[in-house]
């Protein structure tokens, strides 16, 4: 039967090869726009301020970067249906691109579905970054991902569901041909098909008639920085990113025009310590895995459960500040911890073309001083190339799995449990001469949130979620761990630093569910025979711990840090991260948000914690925007032109009043001004 001859056939024009190819892409656009849709639907606490209109608003707006990702998806399923050629109805090709148009599309929907649940880890779409974990042999991939699929089986369930709807619809709109010669309207119908393709597919490739093809930054003109992973999809976002890592050179300002240097000159401590060291203090350094300052009773004692009866008692006899990480992942943790250098790029660095760049750690400023060097993490011993960053900031030994021998203590899917690692690296401290500096990694409240057998929970705690369950296990943990230390002869001479590499992913209060508040981790210095408790509202961010820990432990020198002295004056307090293509800094009063160029966010974070009144409109905050360029242009060129180190050999042989920054890139040096600590 032909559709063309048969006017009594009235669905005849349904069986058009144009018409077929229409129903399969409008399919795909509403199971993609669906599957966009439900990383809002199943993360409402990270949209706070987004109310119902607003998100339809947005999810029609993000059809737009949608169609980018299915155009090029589709290109082979477009070009077979509109060639002017019988070969289409070739049994075999056709079944070829029936099963690549099911396998494509499944493919694209499954990456938006991951992001739905890696999401609330992240605060923002994936990137290409992700698939470095995978490709790393180290990481517990089959065990994590098993896991995975068994605590979240509904995205499972929906995956399958979505596949199985492709499927009927390639089945439904599959080609067949009609019965006798094809007339000459069916291959004018074609021709004219393949030509309106020719002109709107490329259109749709590169997201409208723009100069430049559409890009992650593009979100941000329709929605605000914590709004961006609506309007944007995951393969678009990996995509992109993969093409776009390099980053660029920025000359905001002449060099003499820059106030910010992140070269650090002598550091003294003229504040918070009670006397002058006549010893070299050792240095045991607690990052807390998902430690955010809303699972602690210290920073919230309206937290509905009490999980960190310890740590409150440690902090309480600490040193404290108002903790920001400088990101929202464990991997971007170590260069912002150990090297003062932040996550301002769309990867992170240790997965960046810079990861080859020289730098300098803590480490790197206690080895000439007699200090023997090592890092703890219950983690096999590549993961996230942990190893490999802790060699480069100066640790000689690195201790994970590998070198941990009692197999009973693995939780049989990440690594080994807080409290016999804990233990494992008292043991192997004791054996440590002195001085010495040692980074502690812990590990139990990282998903999948597992607990050793027989541990025994408080009778309160079948109301806790997986994550609570975990953050009190290991302040257990540390609460063993202390009440061993400090029988040993090193404990009164040793300074603990205790922080998170990232806040908490679970957010029960709303003041920490926004762009603001997910950044609030510990930050705390404990050495009572020297550093006196205290609880320091000022604002101090994972950058500014290799400056102060060195400060603190007496270390006189140059030093490089995008960070400032917490025991010192000289500098101000700040904040600095990227998320969502957009760059935050803070100084304690006020929040900035831009991208790069123009300031589109200022709120007043003391009297605005949940960020409901933006500022941008009266104030513009030119002051704190400046700081942020100056920043973003220290840290673009530097990295580009591995400039994240000091040349102490080439310090060493001038006098200090000839110092030159190292901020020039190619300029004439300028000598360094008042005010540079």
């Amino acid at each position: 039967m032909s559709y063309y001859h048969k006017k009594k056939d009235r669905s005849a024009w349904l069986r058009i090869p144009v018409i077929q190819l229409v129903f399969r892409l409008l399919a795909v656009l509403l199971l993609f726009s669906i599957s966009r849709w439900l990383i809002y639907l199943f993360n409402l606490e990270f949209f706070p301020h987004l109310g119902l209109r607003e998100a339809f608003r947005l999810y029609f707006v993000g059809m737009r970067f949608d169609l980018v990702v299915i155009a090029y998806a589709n290109l082979p399923v477009i070009l077979f249906y509109c060639l002017p050629l019988k070969l289409i109805y070739n049994n075999l090709l056709r079944k070829i691109v029936d099963w690549y148009y099911v396998i494509a599309n499944s493919a694209i929907v499954i990456f938006n579905m991951i992001d739905v649940i890696y999401f609330r880890f992240i605060g923002k779409r994936m990137t290409s970054e992700f698939f470095q974990f995978f490709g790393n042999s180290d990481e517990n991939i089959g065990p994590i991902v098993g896991q995975i699929l068994v605590d979240y089986w509904y995205m499972l369930v929906l995956v399958i569901l979505f596949a199985m709807v492709l499927v009927v619809v390639a089945k439904r709109t599959s080609l067949r041909r009609p019965e006798g010669a094809l007339p000459n309207r069916w291959f004018f119908t074609q021709w004219l098909s393949l030509m309106i393709f020719s002109i709107f597919t490329p259109l749709a490739c590169r997201g409208g008639l723009q100069t430049k093809p559409l890009n992650m930054m593009a979100a941000l003109k329709y929605a605000d920085s914590q709004n961006v992973p609506i309007v944007l999809n995951t393969p678009f976002t990996i995509v992109k990113s993969s093409t776009g890592q390099a980053l660029k050179e920025i000359h905001y300002y002449e060099p003499e025009e820059v106030e910010f240097s992140p070269i650090h000159y002598s550091l003294q401590n003229h504040r918070f310590v009670t006397d002058t060291l006549d010893y070299q203090p050792n240095l045991v350094f607690l990052v807390l895995e998902s430690y955010g300052q809303e699972m602690i009773t210290y920073y919230n004692p309206q937290r509905r459960y009490h999980l960190t009866p310890f740590l409150d008692s440690l902090l309480m006899n600490s040193l404290t500040f108002d903790g920001r990480a400088n990101g929202r992942r464990s991997i971007e943790a170590l260069p912002s911890l150990l090297s003062g250098i932040p996550s301002l790029m769309e990867i992170d660095f240790t997965t960046s073309p810079y990861f080859s760049n020289t730098i300098e750690g803590i480490g790197t400023a206690l080895k000439p001083r007699g200090y023997q060097t090592s890092m703890f993490h219950g983690g096999n011993n590549g993961t996230m190339n942990f190893d490999l960053y802790a060699k480069n900031a100066g640790f000689d030994h690195y201790y994970g799995r590998t070198e941990y021998d009692n197999d009973k203590d693995f939780d049989g899917k990440w690594g080994i449990f807080d409290g016999p690692f804990l233990q494992y690296c008292l043991q192997t401290l004791d054996t440590a001469s002195t001085p010495f500096a040692t980074v502690i990694y812990t590990l139990s409240s990282h998903h999948p949130y597992t607990l050793p057998k027989g541990f025994e929970l408080p009778k309160e705690a079948y109301l806790w979620s997986g994550f609570e369950k975990t953050v009190y296990y290991t302040d257990c943990a540390l609460r063993d761990f202390f009440r061993e230390a400090a029988q040993q002869p090193w404990f009164d001479s040793t300074l603990f630093v205790i922080t998170a590499d990232h806040a908490n992913t679970e957010h029960y209060l709303p003041e920490y569910s926004n762009i603001w508040g997910m950044y609030a981790i510990p930050i705390a210095f404990y050495m009572p025979s020297r550093i006196p408790a205290s609880r320091c509202d000022e604002l101090a961010q994972q950058i500014d711990l290799n400056l102060s820990i060195l400060s603190s432990l007496g270390v006189n020198d140059t030093v490089f840090s995008f960070g400032r002295n917490l025991f010192d004056t000289l500098d101000n307090p700040a904040f600095v991260t990227y998320i969502n293509q957009t760059y935050q800094y803070s100084d304690g009063h006020y929040l900035v948000q831009s991208d790069g160029n123009t300031t589109f966010g200022v709120f007043n974070i003391r009297n605005d914690k949940m960020l409901d009144n933006n500022l941008v409109s009266h104030i513009q905050c030119n002051d704190l925007a400046k700081m942020l360029k100056e920043r973003i242009q220290e840290y673009n060129n530097r990295m580009i032109f591995n400039q994240l180190y000091i040349d102490k050999a080439a310090l060493h042989e001038q006098e200090k009043d000839t110092l030159y920054y190292q901020s020039d890139f190619g300029e004439e040096p300028q000598r360094p001004t008042a005010g540079i600590d």
